[in-house]
């Protein structure tokens, strides 16, 4: 029930999850949607202002322009006071050619225009007091205190149309003395026509007013008065005596989208897309992937052998089934238990199981066994496999997996008790059989005619083949029985080699091959004469029987971390990678077939390992397909042979 409300709540993590990020991405979309469209806007409100600013200069600069030329007629009248008509009009056309925008100067001493250009039309303007009306005091007496010009304006024409009123005050140069001032109407329509404004007005939501308000009728002389107004751009022309504001924004308004929106919008709605997608598909991954957990650790935990996970550096356990806890209880919690093994008859494996050295070599290991203590402290046959995972972004760990063989080791017993006792049976009469072939052989009861001769020698050769299987066979049961004795003593090891490949010598003559002594440790070794020789000869003969025609096998020995290792070099195909697992099994040949090249009973090996752990010595090897084998025995030196070297 636990692992289905597990389960339940994990599927619906998965779905709000997918909502969330969907959402999350919908939401982010909106929102670079809403700035590019701001910033969108915000380009083309700063294009705008920019242009408007660059219109208000235009007008502003035109009319100081027209008023800048006005100020030489000023500085005429300064220096001439009693300037006459004829003198006035004569400098008046000058400043009009220069001028384009004016519509008309007049000379006001003490405020009353007496002298006015050009004078058609304007007649009505001669006799006209600027101080009753058309000034105000305070501007008035900022003409008396101040040389400043000042504005006013617009103001409707009586020729027609909109102008602009500038008045400039003249002091008289000797006398310092306030004369009166000219008064210049500039043209509005000629100062638009020039500043680019009426061709701007008529293509966009355009006003000039006097207000800050686009909206106000009564201010605005340019453009009409609109309502639908949303956010124009402005700019203020300030001039002394007057104020204008400049307002404009598209007739469509601003823009409610980015540029090119199909473009944009559509790339988003892709990476919505596309995010959506990848999320779908990975936490479909991770279901599949948790799919795969509950059926691993189903599996895990119903498996009918042990499995454990440990830290590959603390080594400690992490997690472990049921099988394994029934095996070991809490005596496993470290890799450390695994360190040390014992045989069948409790006596400590020299070197141990060596778990963690395997797979610091290599990767995985398979087919190791040895007896381990239970919770009961009960010794029992134990297969062990192992695996070491890196990763990079975790802890590495090792998987190990561990079968109790108690049962295949009582079938073996049974079946080795069984071949046993056959080849006991077999031993007597064999012996009898063999006895007697070897004297018709020879010829001890009589001469023989040739064809009966050459029948009795092969029934001989084959009964002494099968004696020597039935004595391998006894030698292994009663290796795994315990019951082969062993007498261990001190020997030189060079004179124990030189022995077994005296013993050998003829062998290898016949097989065309040399037996090559190299280098030899001069040490000595506590070993069972008799059955080293026997564990020697039976890798020499491996050697031989595995060796190419006319090539040698070299015989020599090395130093090993307080060992001697005797190394026995052939130069034949050499052993393939997936026979190495169970090469020192019984029973184990390369090649199965009843048609191989070599004979033999696969079991020189088994009884050579056997009688290596019965004198702390081991055996192993190292092949390159095409290259020969170098098999070695390794013992330790004997410390009377330690003590003598050292003194």
């Amino acid at each position: 029930m636990r692992a289905i409300n597990r389960d339940s709540q994990f599927h619906a993590l998965i779905w709000a999850s997918r909502l969330a990020i969907l959402l999350l991405m919908v939401a982010v979309s909106l929102l670079l949607d809403t700035a590019g469209t701001a910033n969108h806007r915000t380009d083309v409100r700063q294009q705008w202002q920019n242009e408007l600013d660059e219109i208000s200069l235009n007008l502003q600069g035109t009319i100081i322009q027209n008023i800048q030329t006005v100020w030489g007629l000023a500085a005429n009248v300064a220096v001439a006071p009693d300037i006459d008509d004829e003198r006035f009009r004569d400098l008046a056309s000058v400043i009009f050619q220069l001028a384009p925008q004016l519509r008309n100067i007049g000379l006001a001493p003490d405020f009353v225009i007496r002298h006015i250009y050009p004078l058609e039309g304007n007649q009505a303007a001669l006799g006209l007091d600027l101080s009753q009306g058309s000034l105000s005091p305070a501007q008035i007496k900022q003409f008396i205190e101040t040389p400043q010009a000042i504005y006013s304006g617009p103001i409707n024409l009586v020729q027609g149309g909109l102008g602009l009123a500038g008045r400039i005050p003249i002091f008289e140069r000797d006398s310092g003395k306030f004369w009166g001032v000219i008064s210049v109407i500039l043209d509005l329509e000629r100062m638009y026509q020039a500043a680019g404004i009426l061709p701007m007005k008529d293509s966009m939501k355009f006003v000039l007013s006097r207000s800050n308000n686009p909206q106000n009728q009564a201010d605005i002389f340019l453009g009409a008065a609109r309502s639908d107004w949303q956010d124009p751009v402005t700019a203020t022309m300030k001039m002394p005596g007057t104020r204008w504001t400049l307002f404009a924004e598209p007739t469509q308004g601003w823009p409610d989208h980015p540029e090119s929106p199909l473009l944009t919008r559509g790339l988003l709605i892709t990476v919505v897309l596309l995010v959506t997608a990848v999320t779908f598909w990975l936490t479909s991954l991770m279901m599949k992937d948790r799919e795969m957990q509950r059926r691993f650790w189903g599996l895990f935990e119903q498996a009918p052998i042990g499995i454990a996970l440990y830290s590959t550096h603390r080594g400690t356990l992490l997690r472990s089934n049921r099988e394994f806890d029934q095996s070991f209880g809490n005596m496993a919690n470290s890799l450390q238990f695994f360190e040390q093994g014992f045989n069948q008859r409790g006596q400590p494996l020299p070197g141990g199981l060596g778990v963690r050295s395997r797979l610091e070599s290599d990767v995985s290991f398979s087919g190791l066994e040895g007896y381990l203590p239970g919770p009961d402290q009960t010794l029992k046959p134990m297969m062990l496999q192992g695996l070491r995972l890196e990763s990079h972004n975790s802890e590495s760990v090792i998987w190990l997996i561990t079968e109790d063989i108690s049962e295949q080791k009582k079938a073996d017993r049974l079946k080795n008790e069984f071949v046993s006792t056959v080849s006991h049976e077999l031993r007597t009469p064999l012996t009898s059989i063999s006895g007697s072939l070897g004297l018709l052989a020879n010829n001890a009861v009589g001469q023989l005619p040739e064809k009966a001769s050459k029948l009795a020698n092969i029934a001989y050769r084959n009964s002494r083949q099968l004696a020597l299987l039935i004595n391998d066979l006894l030698d292994v049961e009663k290796l795994a029985a315990g019951k082969m004795p062993f007498v261990l003593d001190e020997y030189p090891l060079p004179q124990l080699i030189r022995e077994c490949a005296e013993n050998m010598e003829p062998y290898a003559r016949d097989r065309n091959i040399r037996i090559n002594i190299g280098h030899m440790e001069n040490v000595q070794v506590q070993v069972d004469q008799h059955r080293f020789h026997q564990a020697v000869t039976n890798l020499l003969s491996n050697a031989i029987k595995f060796s190419t025609k006319n090539s040698r096998v070299d015989i020599f020995t090395e130093s090993h971390e307080g060992c001697v290792r005797l190394c026995i070099r052939d130069h034949g195909e050499g052993i393939a990678p997936e026979f190495r697992e169970r090469i020192f099994q019984k029973f184990s040949q390369a090649d199965a077939s009843d048609r191989r090249a070599n004979g033999g009973t696969g079991l020189g090996l088994a009884i050579t390992r056997e009688l290596m752990l019965n004198m702390k010595g081991t055996v192993d090897y190292a092949s390159t397909p095409g290259e020969g084998a170098v098999f070695w025995l390794e013992l330790p030196i004997a410390h009377s042979a330690v003590e003598q070297a050292l003194n």
